[in-house]
């Protein structure tokens, strides 16, 4: 069976998602991490949804070419509307921002794993996932192009979490990965915080300013530990 090669986003993703029986891919566009778990046996069956039918023909494409349309449910529906409770034991949503990808898992059908790859607000997502019942497992950074991308390992057991605000920005990023990666990852979090600040301050809103900088603050003498 011809392969596939993943970009280093969406294989921390697959290497997030481990194995399994059922995979579902949320905005699965070409269904290539569908396709690319099922290819490497870390999964029997998957379901690949998308809202649009053209991202979904392309998904449908890929899985002719790689002869795996007996093992691939293809879905077209917004999130997981589409796909029943307990159809899948993984649930990956990747590729979206982190408010649309918390509106998508904070609903009332629950599944065993997720994983989670947003491609920004990522504090905000992590604060809604802990206000919603959901634990972070792990988080890990990599590398592509000159960005650096957080994938989480989630997984819900209706306990509410409160934290600080720092906290949501920082996350497990230092708890799980070398300090040099979390470093880079951390300087676009800051470099908007300050940008925040400076803006709230030109706009005369020195309350918002103030907390802003507690934040970086805060984010700040965290790192000074590693």
């Amino acid at each position: 069976m011809e392969t596939i090669r993943l970009t280093p986003r969406l294989l921390t993703v697959a290497d997030l998602a481990g194995y399994g029986n059922i995979l579902a891919d949320v905005g699965t566009d070409h269904a290539y991490l569908p396709c690319y778990l099922l290819g490497e046996g870390k999964f029997q069956k998957a379901i690949a949804a998308d809202i649009a039918p053209g991202p979904l023909q392309n998904a449908r494409k890929t899985v002719e070419t790689l002869g795996l349309s007996d093992r691939v449910s293809l879905r077209l529906c917004p999130g997981l509307d589409g796909i029943e409770e307990g159809e899948a034991d993984v649930v990956a949503v990747a590729g979206m921002g982190g408010e649309m990808i918390a509106s998508i898992v904070l609903i009332e059908k629950k599944f065993p794993l997720y994983v989670l790859q947003p491609m920004s607000t990522e504090e905000r997502l992590r604060k809604s996932l802990a206000e919603g019942g959901f634990r972070i497992e792990k988080e890990a950074l990599t590398r592509e192009g000159a960005r650096v991308y957080t994938a989480l390992r989630v997984r819900y057991d209706g306990k509410i979490r409160t934290y600080s605000d720092a906290k949501y920005y920082l996350g497990r990023v230092y708890l799980d990965n070398p300090p040099e990666i979390a470093r880079d990852y951390m300087k676009k979090k800051k470099l908007a915080l300050r940008k925040s600040m400076e803006g709230n301050h030109e706009s005369g809103h020195y309350e918002e300013a103030g907390r802003v900088e507690r934040i970086l603050r805060e984010v700040e003498d965290y790192e000074k530990q590693f």
